[in-house]
């Protein structure tokens, strides 16, 4: 029985010690646009029934006993992060539902990737004037841009982008379309905010933002994290807290241990 609690206390540990990792990224990037925290869920390791030495009148089944906990999934949380005043036209942010697509400057990475960081800027790249993001991605929508027409852009709610003239008038050059997942919490992170399809996530819907249930577009607004400082600092407690005690279940059971061996006749 000592050995089995010595891998208790030990699996414990492992597990609360990804729950401190876990918040301790989600709290380094409380100030990441439109990042989304993680949260762990917690197991029990299979359990085994019981020897019958030592149990009295043990009926049949046998007493079970548990063998630990473990980290069986790594929830991410979508919710919507409060938007950010920055007063930059094309500052974007998503008010509800949906995810920008973009796709690597790099021509041998062809993979498409869906991010909620609206921070674009205008690049021009292999002689192509394009919208990127913060991390250097193309923007996918259905227009191009004409730094020789058109002095400044700016973006409604629909998703429509506007074209300023030189004579002051606005023109429509396209549109920014949403893509939502059947269960957004279940695409894969690749970092710098940005996230791959998964089986488990499902195919991507494209829809006009403010349609059937798409967000709509805020121009000049940056979404925040959605980490709550209060909330991870209780859980940072917690798990430390939990982490100890495992440790001191295993200092217990070695100190009986060390008694038992040196038990004299």
């Amino acid at each position: 029985m000592l050995i089995k609690t010595l891998a208790s206390g030990a699996s414990g540990m492992r597990a609360h010690q990804l729950k401190l990792d876990t918040i301790g990224n989600n709290i380094a990037n409380i100030n990441t646009t439109s990042f989304k925290k993680s949260k762990p869920n917690f197991g029990e390791i299979v359990r085994q029934a019981l020897g019958e030495e030592g149990i009295p009148a043990a009926d049949n089944p046998r007493p079970e006993s548990g063998s630990g906990v473990r980290i069986i999934s790594m929830d991410r949380i979508i919710d919507q992060g409060d938007l950010m005043n920055t007063g930059r036209d094309l500052d974007l942010a998503i008010a509800g539902q949906g995810f920008f697509k973009v796709i690597s400057p790099n021509a041998d990475d062809d993979q498409e990737y869906y991010t909620r960081d609206g921070s674009l800027s205008i690049k021009n790249i292999d002689d192509e004037t394009v919208l990127v993001n913060s991390s250097g991605y193309k923007l996918v929508w259905d227009g191009e841009l004409d730094p020789e027409t058109y002095d400044s852009y700016t973006v409604d709610e629909k998703g429509i982008v506007w074209g300023k003239e030189s004579d002051g008038q606005w023109r429509d050059v396209g549109n920014i379309e949403l893509f939502t997942f059947p269960a957004p919490s279940n695409l894969a992170s690749k970092g710098s905010n940005l996230y791959l399809a998964t089986e488990a996530s499902g195919e991507e819907t494209s829809g006009v933002p403010g349609e059937d249930n798409f967000g709509i577009i805020r121009s000049g607004y940056l979404e925040r994290s959605n980490v709550d400082l209060a909330s991870e600092m209780i859980g940072l407690i917690e798990a430390q807290r939990a982490y100890a005690a495992n440790s001191r279940t295993i200092q217990t059971a070695d100190e009986m241990w060390d008694r038992a061996n040196n038990l004299r006749k």
